[in-house]
């Protein structure tokens, strides 16, 4: 692992320190998952934008979409 500095204003550094502590973890393994957290929110963003991007550019013709709507899962009602 690498060592590296931040800065975090008094607020957000007291509610780190409180929710860490009953869970027994350092700030460093707090700011790791939220930073993975965040990674991951990005990249599935990223993807959907990508996604919707494409739709737009290539939209369905009405068949294709008469063809998908019978296998999509609604849940139950």
């Amino acid at each position: 692992m690498k060592n590296v500095q931040i800065t975090l204003d008094e607020d957000t550094l007291r509610r780190v320190d409180r929710a860490a502590k009953p869970l027994g973890l350092k700030r460093s393994e707090i700011v790791r998952q939220a930073l993975r957290e965040w990674l991951t929110r990005r990249a599935v963003e990223s993807f959907e934008q990508e996604w919707i991007d494409a739709v737009r550019a290539r939209p369905m013709d009405q068949a294709a979409i008469d063809d998908w709507l019978p296998v999509q899962s609604w849940g139950k009602s």
